[in-house]
Parts: structure tokens; C-alpha cells; sequence
């Protein structure tokens, strides 16, 4: 039986402006990698990352944070950059040994101007990178309206990996547009598979051309 050869470790950087959720989306990552046993919260200072007395009292990162994972019988390090502006010139050296990055970044075409000067690093260190569009659920901002601000940020051609499902005013799930399924939220588990909503169909078929 052939046995899955494992690749070296990998090291990603978590980069993005300050309060884009940074430490937020490491804490999600290692909890669902299994390197914890629950998701520690920033405002009540149980965080693996910000875990310095000088980052729980300004509750933001004021260093990199590094932590490591297994998934899938490989290993990920993780280094979760500060966002503060004052300290933005660590997050560009360390972006020097990541093999990837994860940029974080709010809704909206005003939003993501604040990644400008990071995607332009990366592209210039041919960094690849995933954009992670964080707190969707907390604005009305239409999803296409962000990526089309972020491409004009980059020359490097951006796909949408993932579309939200909105039932009025909330979002309820995601369609993925690799695998084409659909899956519908459930706080604090693991997302249900469900049939792709018919209003959404169209959307899906249309953002697919584009992979």
C-alpha cells in the first residue's frame, strides 16, 4: 500500500493591518489542526499568539508570534506578523523566510488599500498568498466589490476560492467554488454540506469561468 510521503515543514506568515483579525484566524487554525484543545479569544487574553504581558495589556500584537501545527502528516509553522503601523517593518523581514502568506484583510474597496504596501512585498519577493477577507458578516459589502478593489492592488491574476450564501442580512454559509459544494455555518462546529441554494447556482457557474 503506497504511503503518503511527507514534504519538509513549511513556514506561512499571517500578515494584515491591525484588528483585521490576525491572531483570531491563527487561534481557528491551530484549534482545528488539533494543537488545541479550544479557540482562545483576544479580548480575554488566552490567545497562543499576544500572549506577552505587553500585548494582553494594548490587547494587539506587539512581536511575531510563532506556533506550529501538524495537518494532514505535515508540518506548518505559523508567524503571526504584528498589523500596527509603528511595527510594520518586522512583519516585512519576516516575510523574508515564509514560503507563503495568508493576508487578512476587512470588507470593502476603502478597506483593503491597507494591504497596498504588503501585497507589494510579496509580489516583489514572489511570495505566493492567500487573501483571506475577514468579518464579511458584519458588513453589507458585496464580496465582488472587495476582490475587484484587491486586484487593482496587484498584477498577479486573483481567483475567488470561495462565495457567501446571504439569507437577507446574514450570511449562513459559503459555496466553494473548487469542489462546488455548499456548506451552511454552525457556531463553534464544523460547517453542515448542503445542496447549493438555486439562487445562488448562477453566481457559482459565472465566479467559476473565472478559475
Amino acid at each position: 500500500v503506497a504511503s503518503k510521503i511527507p514534504s519538509g515543514p513549511r513556514c506561512v506568515a499571517i500578515v494584515g493591518p491591525y484588528l483585521s483579525g490576525k491572531t483570531t484566524l491563527l487561534e481557528s487554525i491551530l484549534n482545528l489542526c488539533g494543537a488545541t484543545g479550544r479557540k482562545g479569544n483576544v479580548t480575554d487574553g488566552n490567545t497562543v499568539g499576544d500572549n506577552s504581558p505587553e500585548a494582553r495589556a494594548r490587547k494587539m500584537s506587539v512581536e511575531v508570534n510563532v506556533a506550529t501545527t501538524e495537518y494532514l502528516g505535515d508540518e506548518w509553522t505559523f508567524l503571526d506578523t504584528p498589523g500596527s503601523v509603528e511595527l510594520i517593518r518586522e512583519t516585512h523581514v519576516n516575510l523574508s523566510i515564509a514560503d507563503a502568506a495568508i493576508v487578512v484583510c476587512e470588507p470593502g474597496a476603502a478597506k483593503v488599500f491597507a494591504v497596498t504596501r504588503l501585497l507589494l512585498d510579496l509580489d516583489e519577493k514572489g511570495i505566493p498568498y492567500i487573501i483571506f477577507i475577514n468579518k464579511i458578516d458584519n458588513t453589507e459589502t458585496k464580496i465582488k466589490e472587495t476582490f475587484d478593489a484587491l486586484q487593482g492592488l496587484t498584477e498577479r491574476p486573483l481567483v475567488l476560492r470561495e462565495i457567501p450564501i446571504r439569507e437577507g442580512e446574514l450570511i449562513s454559509g459559503y459555496v466553494d467554488l473548487v469542489s462546488e459544494r455548499a456548506y451552511a455555518y454552525k457556531s463553534g462546529e464544523p460547517s453542515d454540506l448542503i445542496e447549493i441554494p438555486e439562487a445562488e447556482t448562477g453566481r457559482k457557474d459565472e465566479e467559476r469561468m473565472g478559475l
